[in-house]
């Protein structure tokens, strides 16, 4: 755990905070003081930590930054996507994901594998903000779902 609090960066939104503050978190992992930040300010970043080390969460937030600061609206299409090895580890982003924008107005959702495809076509075409999906079935929806707009990428 780094010095660092969520409360020192200054910059968060209203809907962040709220959020932040009600998983319980206050002082940022190392990974997230080193990340958030410079996300923030639009910048490319490569991290690597330890399983458990906060790296979703130190990527997540500056996305929800970014999508509430354009005022980003699902007419506008997808303009966060994180992709996924994994079924598995997909989920697992998409319950921090859920909890992170819990407060926010802009959309989110998941596409994998296994899902149900038409489900998530519908979903996909009235627009999802905040994407998280694996490779296979993201790449089914690119190529075959009508109205999926995602050229309007933060």
């Amino acid at each position: 755990m780094s010095k660092s609090k969520f409360a020192s960066l200054g910059v968060l939104s209203g809907p962040t905070s709220r959020a932040i503050e009600e998983m319980g978190f206050e002082h940022m992992t190392e990974i997230q003081a080193r990340s958030i930040p410079p996300l923030l300010e639009g910048k490319d970043l490569l991290g690597a930590a330890r399983t458990g080390s906060g790296k979703t969460l130190a990527f997540l937030v500056p996305a929800a930054e970014a999508l509430h600061a354009a005022k980003f609206l699902p007419r506008n299409g997808t303009g966060v996507l994180v992709i996924s090895p994994t079924r598995e580890l997909a989920l697992q982003i998409y319950g921090v994901v859920r909890d992170v924008m819990k407060y926010h107005s802009q959309t989110h959702g998941i596409v994998m594998g296994g899902a149900n495809r038409r489900a998530e076509a519908e979903k996909l075409q009235r627009g999802v903000c905040l994407l998280v999906g694996t490779p296979g079935r993201l790449l089914d929806h690119l190529q075959n779902t009508r109205g999926f707009l995602y050229n309007n990428v933060l």
